[in-house]
């Protein structure tokens, strides 16, 4: 136990739990959706005409470019750290993906006192237009789970 609470307040501890899990988990869902179409016949094509895959699978998507997105915040200063941590845990939330808010408010909250350096000095426009997108795609996924919801 003492273990599990240690890696919650190391950061890098958590920056890798929240790499790891950001980089296998769509590779996961790729190869069962590869399975699962060769099981049933299906093309992919096909099965991403189900609005529930295909809103998945931009999860998985937006999930590969929030790994990339959390190298370059890690590579700048705590501050891009901690203000990359903070939009992390509201997207993760908006997605509905519980264990990634989960990781990500804890990655957050270990960030929660870093000083007062600028944002992404070196990276500003790739990070910022980065969480532009992820955001969008956000918003998005979430108007398609409200249509969906609201269609049945």
């Amino acid at each position: 136990m003492n273990a599990i609470l240690y890696a919650l307040r190391d950061l890098n501890k958590m920056r890798t739990f929240l790499y790891w899990y950001w980089l296998i988990s769509p590779f996961v869902f790729f190869f069962y959706q590869y399975s699962a179409s060769s099981i049933s016949g299906a093309g992919l094509q096909e099965m991403l005409n189900q609005p529930e895959i295909a809103l998945t699978f931009l999860g998985a998507c937006m999930s590969l470019i929030m790994a990339g997105l959390l190298k370059g915040a890690e590579s700048e200063n705590e501050v891009t750290e901690k203000t990359f941590g903070i939009f992390a845990v509201a997207q993760q939330l908006l997605v509905g993906n519980i264990l990634g808010f989960l990781l990500s408010f804890f990655y957050a909250r270990v960030l929660w006192d870093a000083g007062g350096e600028p944002f992404a000095p070196r990276l500003r426009w790739v990070l910022l237009g980065g969480m532009t997108l992820i955001g969008l795609l956000s918003l998005l996924t979430v108007v398609g789970n409200i249509n969906m919801a609201l269609n049945r």
